[in-house]
């Protein structure tokens, strides 16, 4: 009997084809896993955005809320305003800065502001049994991020302290 002889084999060839699928498959995996790094980076940015300008309409509330108002003196953040609004600033340099555009986002130096935004307040005055002089401030701050619009508002009752 004659030893079997090396006959060629029906899977010759195929690694190359299965090394081929193998690196379309992981340029697929790479390019997919990127775009979704991205994307999720993109949604990280605007909820910080978000946080940060929920967080200067807060400031503003707390501040209508715990500043001292008595008959000898009114705030002018708790003043009558027109049931629009007016633009206000609470962090002008120059006092005489009230265009309403507040820095929602600044770039790590400091000096660059990548998300302005104009903050609104509203100050109306709520008729209640008791004759109390109380007011509704509603602070409304909007913004534009990666060309889309969004808005923040929060609004409060706040009575004399006498």
């Amino acid at each position: 009997m004659n030893p079997p002889q090396n006959l060629p084999r029906q899977t010759d060839g195929i690694a190359l084809v299965e090394i081929l699928v193998a690196l379309v498959l992981l340029t697929v995996m790479i390019v997919s896993s990127t775009q979704a790094l991205v994307q999720t980076n993109r949604q990280s940015a605007g909820q910080r955005t978000m946080t940060a300008a929920r967080g200067v309409v807060q400031r503003n509330i707390d501040t209508a809320l715990t500043v001292a108002w008595n008959f000898a003196s009114e705030p002018a953040i708790i003043a009558l305003t027109s049931a629009t609004g007016t633009p206000y600033d609470d962090d002008a340099a120059p006092a005489s800065n009230t265009d309403g555009v507040v820095q929602i986002a600044v770039m790590e130096d400091g000096t660059t502001a990548t998300v302005p935004g104009i903050l609104t307040r509203t100050v109306t005055a709520v008729a209640n049994p008791e004759g109390a002089q109380m007011r509704r401030v509603t602070f409304r701050l909007t913004y534009d991020y990666l060309s889309r619009p969004y808005a923040m508002q929060m609004s409060t009752l706040r009575a004399i302290d006498d």
